[in-house]
């Protein structure tokens, strides 16, 4: 399991402590679901973007997900953070977890 900041540059979001600190705490928690495969960071078009990735989908997982999600968001409302951070929980149906991958993909966890 690896759980952090793996690529060359950081994101500029995770420049500042507190968002970094929020984001690594819901890495954590969601690194602890073991369905979950991967949690990526990216750039979007309305901002940034977290993606977490399992292979099948299942009710409870998603369940748990979304609640780890909007406890995040109201850790960086209740530290007053005006970070525009979207979700995405990506279900890969056996492609390979690199297809998940771009340049510009941060990789906050890799289960492997």
């Amino acid at each position: 399991m690896n759980v952090g900041v793996t690529a060359m540059s950081v994101p500029t979001i995770l420049r500042r402590k507190d968002v970094k600190e929020a984001i690594q705490r819901f890495v954590e928690r969601v690194s602890q679901i073991p369905q979950v495969e991967a949690v990526l960071l990216a750039w979007g078009d309305g901002g940034w973007e977290v993606w977490t990735v399992i292979d099948e989908w299942d009710d409870e997982v998603m369940d748990a997900l979304i609640e780890q999600e909007g406890k995040l968001l109201d850790e960086l409302r209740a530290q007053q953070v005006g970070v525009n951070l979207g979700f995405h929980i990506s279900v890969r149906k056996g492609r390979p977890l690199e297809e998940f991958l771009s340049p510009l993909t941060q990789v906050l966890f890799w289960r492997g």
